[in-house]
């Protein structure tokens, strides 16, 4: 039986560099095929809420990736550590090493110098968290600055020899206070302790001249001066170390409102267009820099906003490896520099959805300490593309399920519909094909319900072919400025021909305007919504008028039927929509046909109540445009 795979262990802390030790265990993890622990050690000293909060963030970061987590309570980290390594038979041991704030607080290089000590069968790797240019600068430290610093205080002692003969040696105290202040103000802690030393020796020369051979207590004095110099020196460390945290507090604010603005246009962006120069606005103002977002398209890129020419990149199955996985040494977070560009990959929560590309203006590159912000934008600019490709896919998935929604609701609509007059007409056509005479009313009657079935049939697939030019746009709507009551009157000639007399009561004012409209579309419209009234209250009265507002003309077919509830108001005008209840009539399309219609001529249709009881359906005609003249001789 083969043994377990030995796991990678990674130490995680509160501390920011967690999240690039999660990224290092899971880049290291994947390349070696081995599964990878998460651990987060809490020792018996006190610990703050937020760091545990904090730690457990990062320990979910890493389940995310497929880590398994463990929390160790130990007396020292140490402990814990070598305790976990030896039952788990980790083969490596990832660990961050702090910023060396303090002396004492460099706990991630002695703690690995513990375990090494403690023979651990595992190999320690730490990862260094430290940026040139963190620390002291080389420039503030080098020959210069020691010159300076030997000139300031070659003056001040110069400036300590002018003090009056009567050896008041007091005044040579301020002098090398101020020194001291300046030094490590100018160059650093380190050569203001040297100044220190050189300033406490100087004094002690001083305090042997005959000038100053009377004054008394020169070791008191001396080590007073002493004190004080420490003292200042320490003073201005601290407002040095002030500083820069307001420094650093300031630099958090722009970045903060750098992300803001950023997420906030991005926000807006509806394209990938659109989220493309937003993100190259924002980075070209913060960091100065040329960006663009790749997209892979088979072996090559698509670019936005367009670049021109590209610079010469590997192909996306080369980069997007080596930015997922992280093949090059040190942080797995940096941008990737290739050939004075740097490249960065835009991972959402379960693919990479392409690449920033960043073009540097000057030839030093980008400096580490921007990468930070850099990076905050990549994963602000990979979630405005995930929340677009979300958008797509749900929109995607809702038209497949209104496509099938309609298909299943269309073959059950239509199936009923079309059975029953093709029983009818199977039925009937099977009744004169039997052996026998029949009488003549009866051949009669059924080759009438073989015709009336037919007529039923090229209906129902007439207004589906209808409805499916209305939405297509394959039907044009043409507008002519025509009067109104001639297209009432050709719908109650048309149903009057079909069903008989119609019992309508017809209101159209005399001053009715000239209307812009396809007359055999609107003719259309007010056929369905009368054969409606008619189908839902047979035999009942049945209102037709019509009114004119400023720019619209109003038509209303009201009936004296069961009415509309309220909350099928809307849905009545969705094909294939049939009231619960409503027993035999239509598959639902006539109504659609007539939003379809009005909302082409650029109208608007509704439904409502009739005073009364009953239903009222209400359709606006704008009058869009100028009428023609009247013609000549008209009244």
């Amino acid at each position: 039986m083969a043994a377990a795979p030995r796991p990678i262990l990674v130490a995680l802390g509160s501390e920011a560099r967690a999240l690039r030790l999660i990224q290092a265990g899971f880049r290291l993890a994947r390349e070696r095929s081995v599964p990878w622990i998460a651990v987060h050690v809490e020792t018996s000293g006190a610990r703050l809420t937020e760091d545990r909060e904090q730690a457990e963030v990062w320990l979910q970061e890493a389940q995310r990736l497929g880590a398994e987590i463990r929390i160790v309570q130990a007396p020292t980290l140490a402990q814990g550590l070598s305790e976990l390594t030896r039952s788990s038979r980790a083969q490596v041991l990832l660990l961050g090493r702090s910023r060396d704030r303090w002396p004492w607080a460099r706990i991630g290089h002695s703690t690995a110098d513990e375990l090494q000590r403690r023979g651990l069968d595992a190999r320690i790797h730490v990862l260094d968290d430290r940026r040139e240019g963190a620390g002291s600068d080389p420039a503030r430290t080098g020959f210069g600055a020691m010159v300076g610093t030997l000139a300031v205080l070659a003056a001040c002692s110069g400036v300590a020899w002018l003090v009056p003969r009567e050896g008041n040696i007091s005044l040579v105290l301020p002098v090398y206070l101020a020194a001291v202040a300046f030094i490590a103000h100018s160059w650093g802690q380190g050569l203001a302790l040297l100044a220190s030393v050189m300033s406490a020796l100087l004094y002690s020369f001083l305090l042997e001249t005959p000038r100053f051979s009377r004054v008394e207590a020169h070791w008191p004095s001396l080590l007073f001066f002493l004190a004080m110099l420490f003292s200042a020196q320490a003073v201005v460390g601290l407002l040095h170390r002030l500083r820069q945290q307001a420094r650093e507090v300031q630099r958090r604010e722009g970045h903060t409102a750098s992300l803001y603005l950023l997420g906030r246009a991005l926000a807006r962006g509806r394209r990938p267009d659109e989220v493309a120069a937003a993100a190259a606005e924002h980075l070209r103002r913060v960091f100065k820099v040329e960006a663009h977002l790749l997209f892979p398209e088979g072996d090559t890129w698509r670019a936005l906003p367009d670049p021109g020419p590209l610079p010469d990149l590997p192909s996306p199955d080369e980069l997007l490896p080596r930015l997922g996985v992280g093949e090059r040494p040190g942080d797995p977070l940096e941008p990737l520099p290739l050939g004075g560009v740097y490249c960065l990959s835009l991972m959402g929560t379960d693919r990479s959805e392409g690449v920033l590309l960043v073009r540097p203006r000057e030839s030093t590159g980008l400096p580490p300490d921007t990468w930070e912000l850099l990076k905050a934008f990549a994963v602000q600019i990979a979630l405005a593309l995930e929340r677009l490709r979300w958008l797509e896919e749900a929109r995607k998935a809702q038209l497949e399920s209104e496509t099938e929604r309609l298909r299943s609701t269309l073959l059950g609509a239509i199936g009923h519909d079309l059975r029953t007059p093709l029983a009818a007409i199977h039925g009937a056509a099977g009744s004169l094909l039997l052996p026998g005479d029949l009488s003549a009313s009866t051949r009669r009657d059924l080759l009438t319900m073989i015709q009336d079935e037919s007529l039923r049939l090229a209906h129902l697939l007439g207004n589906l072919l209808d409805l499916t030019r209305l939405e297509s746009g394959a039907i044009q709507v043409q507008k002519e400025w025509q009067p109104l009551e001639e297209v009432v009157g050709s719908a109650l000639g048309r149903l009057e021909r079909r069903q008989g007399a119609l019992p309508v009561r017809v209101e159209l004012p005399e001053a009715l305007p000239l209307v812009p409209l396809d007359a055999a579309l609107v003719e259309q419209v007010l056929v369905n919504l009368l054969t409606n009234a008619q189908r839902h209250a047979p035999g009942q009265d049945i209102e037709l008028r019509a009114w004119g507002e400023p720019g619209w003309v109003h038509l209303e077919v009201a009936d004296r039927g069961p009415g509309i509830p309220a909350a099928f108001r809307d849905r009545i005008f969705d094909k294939f929509f049939r009231l619960p209840g409503a027993g035999e009539g239509g598959v639902g399309l006539g109504l659609a046909i007539c939003r379809a219609i009005v909302q082409a001529h650029g109208g608007r249709i509704q439904a409502g109540d009739r005073p009364g009881g009953g239903s009222s359906f209400q359709l606006a005609l704008p009058l869009d445009g100028t009428p023609p003249p009247p013609p000549e001789g008209a009244p």
